[in-house]
């Protein structure tokens, strides 16, 4: 155990909705809200800070101007969308609370849950094209980090920091990898090359995993060298459905001995994914806390 503390990190935002009565079935997932219902999305948030979250990721996940345009939405709504991420996040702040904007992939807007594969089938200019355009627009809402999440492919990982050493160089960011193999991302890099891409920013805060079962994070974690700390927020390891648009499979949520082992391979920053809410979080809080307190 070092002395350097463990921040909590929220749980899975579409999981937090659901509790309260909202359905995430959606092409845009929670972006629907964001645009007719910011104040919901804030009240989940709200779920997460009363938990005792230190860090709040908005719901900018699934949000572009190619997905709105498939859901009948103009490139204006996208935008305000977009803007109500930052917004509702901030609202439902405590003094200290930080609000990361989500960077999710370009497959994030696929259907089939092609995140978890990295199989686009398009070229990555037009990638690039994608979330730049995305980009400026969360960067003028001001957030204090940038998630670049559930990232399957390390090109896609470049093209993102290259856009973000252009735009905003003293930003601070995270990078995290959904795996679905022990030390390799989903198309089959090995996750220190992540880490050490990741590493060579000024204003990387941590690298990590995210949206991948909580078996996998310790011995993937185990595989990198690296001078960053880790970040880990898993979810509970089941298998998504791209046809049914679904997880299946039985949910596990990550144990004390989960967590002690990723802090004790360097994990800094430690919340949940999909199937996470406010009830895991605070299970979550009371764990992390305990390690706190031995540190």
């Amino acid at each position: 155990m070092t002395d350097s503390p463990i921040t909590l990190l929220d749980g899975g935002l579409s999981t937090a909705l659901a509790e309260l009565g909202h359905s995430s079935d959606g092409p845009l997932w929670t972006g629907e809200l964001l645009l007719n219902y910011p104040e919901s999305v804030t009240a989940a948030h709200r779920s997460f800070v009363d938990a005792g979250a230190g860090i709040l990721i908005t719901g900018s996940y699934q949000l572009s101007r190619d997905g709105g345009k498939l859901a009948g939405w103009s490139d204006d709504d996208v935008t305000t969308a977009l803007r109500n991420s930052t917004t509702a996040a901030r609202l439902a702040s405590d003094e200290g609370t930080l609000v990361a904007s989500s960077i999710g992939p370009f497959g994030a807007t696929l259907t089939g849950g092609a995140e978890f594969t990295g199989d686009y089938g398009i070229g990555w200019n037009l990638v690039r094209d994608f979330h730049a355009n995305r980009l400026d627009v969360l960067l003028s809402t001001e957030p204090d980090l940038l998630a670049i999440e559930t990232m399957p492919d390390l090109t896609e990982i470049d093209i993102i920091l290259n856009l973000v050493s252009e735009r905003a160089p003293d930003l601070p960011f995270w990078v995290s990898c959904t795996i679905g193999e022990v030390g390799v991302t989903r198309v089959g890099q090995p996750f220190q090359d992540v880490a050490s891409r990741v590493e060579g920013h000024a204003s990387a805060i941590a690298v990590g995993i995210n949206c991948s079962a909580p078996h996998l994070i310790a011995p993937s974690l185990a595989t990198i060298d690296t001078e960053l700390p880790f970040i880990v927020y898993p979810n509970l390891g089941q298998k998504w459905d791209g046809h049914s648009q679904r997880w299946i499979g039985e949910g596990i949520t990550a144990s004390t001995v989960d967590l002690a082992e990723w802090v004790a391979l360097g994990a800094r920053i430690i919340g949940g994914c999909c199937g996470y809410g406010d009830v895991e979080i605070r299970e979550i809080a009371h764990r992390v806390g305990s390690l706190n307190s031995q540190a």
